[in-house]
């Protein structure tokens, strides 16, 4: 549904009467389920790529691969601390009234707006060790650092493909969640200048 729509909804909803409306407690709890979802794949991601780089570090004689499960384990640890600290407060709303739903929704956009940036400064520095790594271990380690980053192989290609995705990808995310924050807070203060009435 889009979301101007349902924030029209939501508002028809709040004026009648004093209950949640249904469609903004959906909303809410679907993004709690999503949040849960992500604590999951979180868990998941850090299980397979710390516990993979770990076994790797483990079994090689090579020490630098000691540094990739040194730098994988503090990549990890960065991302943990920041998702716990941004979901913090914003597993469910303080009241069951319509004002606390609307509320926790703008915190949730707000939160989701920071996450932007921090995922995109760690997807950054997760690249340059990557790429720095690799460079060093590659074959063609001789070869000009510029000559090297620019297509000189199917896996340096997929990393710039994967990274020209993400970042449309979070630009699109951000302007969708700019605009559900925008239409929030009108709805937010609509709602407070008719109780101050």
């Amino acid at each position: 549904m889009n979301t101007d729509v349902e924030l029209e909804i939501w508002r028809e909803q709040w004026q009648r009467d004093t209950a949640v409306p249904v469609n903004l407690r959906r909303s809410v709890e679907r993004q709690s389920r999503l949040m849960k979802i992500g604590l999951l794949a979180d868990t998941v991601v850090t299980i397979v790529m710390g516990g993979g780089t770990t076994a790797w570090a483990l079994r090689s004689t090579d020490a630098d691969v000691a540094l990739v499960a040194v730098a994988t384990w503090v990549f990890l640890a960065a991302a943990w601390a920041f998702v716990l600290t941004a979901n913090r407060g914003l597993w469910a709303p303080s009241a069951l009234d319509t004002a606390a739903f609307v509320e926790l929704s703008v915190r949730r956009c707000q939160s989701a707006l920071t996450t932007i940036w921090f995922a995109g400064a760690l997807f950054l520095c997760e690249v340059a060790f990557g790429l720095g790594w690799g460079y060093k271990h590659s074959v063609q380690g001789h070869a000009p650092l510029g000559n090297w980053l620019w297509f000189s192989s199917l896996r340096i290609d997929i990393v710039w493909i994967c990274t020209v995705a993400f970042f449309g990808a979070m630009a699109w995310y951000r302007r969708k969640k700019r605009a559900e924050l925008t239409s929030l807070l009108k709805l937010r203060g609509e709602m407070t200048a008719q109780n101050s009435e």
